[in-house]
């Protein structure tokens, strides 16, 4: 497994390459040994000063080496500190080079390892998908304590991601509930080729159907009880305020909607009374300065809908939920 992932890197960076060999040679406690070995200590110390001396911060080095440590590694950061004097594997001394040359292109650290943790799981990740986010993780927690709180949910409740991406929420919530029926839906058919593959690596084949779909156009006819996204809501002109690596490197596609970003929430407001059931719950992660324009857009479509907005851990609007009454789907 290793030699295939092996024929997929890019090139090394000699430059970097050259000067990582000599400071593994230098630490090598095996000198006669044809591959030079080097401490993680020794490897993580290079790493902060190639990363430093590119303009990072060494808070930000740190978070990025320390997070392609432990996700190699399949380790938790106090086991990492613990054993900073082992030696570091092989095939991790090949690529620690290469990994940090990316870094320093601002390729997101979540995409030079190929993986993102997302609520207790690790999901492949690369260019096709957006990288999950932790405030998304608060999204997922309103939907499962709302169904914690509502015993009909034990019946079997139907649940659609919308724009699933990586399949993070979908999956997610399908290995939190093993009573949901999920469906995850995409109009990227690559990104749905990175959720089939998060869905084999965590088993859930059987459990998460997945559909080619913009929007809700796939399920005319269809009904669910739960719809959640995370859809596409930085405006066209909204790049300043983003990160020079989402820029580069996340899916435009993923990334942003017209209507001062509010494109797509406006044509799932109107498609909702005819793909919930009755009683059924939208949840939606949202800008954060979208909360009161989004209100005042799903009231407005759906009258006697309940609309409560909900915010993030930095008292950010984050998330909004949208609750029908029987008359909104008649």
């Amino acid at each position: 497994m290793v030699a295939s992932e092996e024929r997929g890197l890019p090139g090394l960076n000699e430059t970097g390459m050259g000067r990582f060999d000599r400071q593994a040679g230098r630490s090598s406690r095996y000198p006669g040994s044809q591959q030079p070995q080097i401490a993680l200590l020794e490897a993580r110390k290079w790493a902060l000063s190639e990363l430093t001396a590119a303009g990072f911060s060494e808070e930000e080095a740190i978070d990025n080496i320390d997070f392609l440590l432990t996700g190699a590694l399949k380790v938790n950061y106090g086991m990492l500190r613990a054993n900073l004097t082992r030696v570091m594997p092989a095939w991790l001394a090949e690529r620690w080079p290469t990994w940090m040359a990316a870094l320093i292109k601002k390729r997101p650290a979540q995409y030079v390892i190929g993986e993102a943790p997302f609520y207790g799981r690790d999901f492949l990740v690369d260019e096709r998908v957006l990288i999950p986010r932790p405030e998304t993780e608060l999204l997922v927690d309103w939907v499962l304590q709302d169904l914690k709180a509502d015993s009909n949910a034990l019946n079997g409740y139907r649940l659609l991601d919308i724009g699933t991406g990586s399949g993070a929420i979908a999956l997610t919530l399908a290995g939190e509930r093993p009573d949901l029926t999920v469906t995850a839906a995409d109009i990227s058919r690559e990104a749905l080729a990175v959720a089939w593959e998060n869905r084999k690596r965590l088993g859930l084949t059987e459990r998460v159907t997945l559909v080619e779909s913009d929007l809700l156009a796939a399920f005319s006819g269809e009904r669910f009880d739960i719809i959640v996204s995370n859809p596409p809501y930085i405006r066209r002109d909204g790049q300043a305020e983003m990160d020079e690596s989402v820029l580069a490197y996340e899916p435009d596609l993923a990334l942003y909607a017209d209507h001062d970003g509010l494109a797509l929430y406006e044509r799932m407001a109107a498609q909702l009374p005819d793909h919930l059931t009755e009683n059924g719950r939208a949840y939606f992660e949202i800008g954060y300065d979208q909360g009161a324009a989004l209100v005042t857009l799903f009231k407005t479509a759906l009258p006697t809908a309940s609309v409560e907005l909900k915010k993030d851990l930095a008292g950010l609007d984050r998330m909004i939920r949208v609750e029908l009454h029987g008359n909104e789907t008649l």
